[in-house]
């Protein structure tokens, strides 16, 4: 009887596992299908022609499948010269960002000085102020730069450094470019996770504190540094704001999106389906190169995160 019990309390379990599995896999497909599906539609109309587009039953899988769509992004929207201006001011960029934060991040976590926590409060604010509350100051600084009054005593007057790739490359290497704060945060949790004692030990070795962060706690520190490279090197990638402020002469990824819509409006199609897809085109082929760094290197991606005592 005991036996019978069991074995019917053994297929009761067995049968609600059943079902609760059924339904976790059926709600995890219906959810994946409303997050791919619109990617999905997006990528099948890069390939459509406009008979295509204008037939009612195409869905999905092109009956004229071309190239034109790209082709016109790639020459109208001079797509290889903001490729290549954008590679170069993002991993520019990512470098000094990751170097500066790396250091920074060690200093607040390592060395007690006074006001450190009001200095580490204020790399913290930057995360929360919006950047378009500085448009103007920041513009106007590098418009006409000058370090605290030193060319304007020696007769050299102001420069003009705007519609260059300097602002950038100055606000990275002073920890002071985009979501710089976020990245300070996150070095210091992770120079806070490291015993003390490690440099302590390259001090009593005769390292001064220079040579024990480049010979101890940047190795340390690699999955990390990887992290915070490849999360600037995209934040920069599609940044909208830096680039519309300092290189507004200069072609970049995400400033070819207008010049594409625009084109596509008044020279190619006065079709507005024709116009939606252009745009829809020039974003997938701006983060399309984002998606393959990210194939590439998303084990180190994950091994930043999960050391940075950010999470437990």
């Amino acid at each position: 009887m005991k036996k019978m019990n069991k074995g019917k309390l053994a297929a009761k379990f067995s049968a609600s596992n059943i079902i609760w599995v059924l339904f976790r896999f059926i709600l995890l497909l219906g959810l994946s299908y409303v997050i791919i599906s619109p990617f999905l539609q997006k990528i099948s109309a890069m390939f459509m022609s406009l008979s295509d587009l204008q037939n009612p039953t195409v869905w999905m899988v092109p009956l004229n499948p071309t190239f034109d769509n790209i082709m016109r992004v790639i020459e109208y929207g001079e797509y290889l010269p903001a490729f290549f201006n954008s590679a170069l001011i993002s991993t520019i960029c990512a470098v000094l960002q990751t170097f500066t934060c790396c250091m920074v991040g060690y200093g607040f976590a390592k060395f007690k000085f006074k006001g450190r926590t009001f200095f580490f409060l204020m790399a913290v604010l930057t995360i929360i102020i919006p950047p378009q509350t500085l448009y103007l100051s920041m513009y106007m600084k590098f418009r006409y730069f000058d370090i605290f009054g030193l060319f304007e005593l020696f007769g050299i007057g102001n420069i003009k450094l705007v519609e260059t790739i300097l602002p950038s490359t100055i606000l990275s290497a002073t920890a002071l470019g985009l979501k710089n704060g976020l990245y300070i945060f996150v070095m210091r949790q992770f120079f806070k996770g490291v015993p003390h004692e490690l440099n302590e030990a390259a001090w009593v070795d005769g390292c001064n504190p220079i040579r024990a962060f480049f010979s101890i706690m940047m190795p340390l520190a690699k999955s990390m540094l990887v992290s915070i490279f490849l999360l600037s090197f995209a934040w920069q990638w599609t940044d909208t704001f830096y680039s519309g402020l300092f290189n507004r002469s200069m072609v970049v990824l995400p400033m070819i999106l207008n010049k594409v819509t625009r084109i596509a409006t008044e020279a190619i199609t006065t079709g507005t389906m024709m116009s939606s897809v252009m745009q829809n085109t020039a974003v997938i082929m701006i983060i399309a190169p984002l998606f393959v760094f990210y194939l590439v290197f998303q084990r180190k991606l994950i091994q930043g995160i999960e050391r940075s005592g950010i999470v437990g």
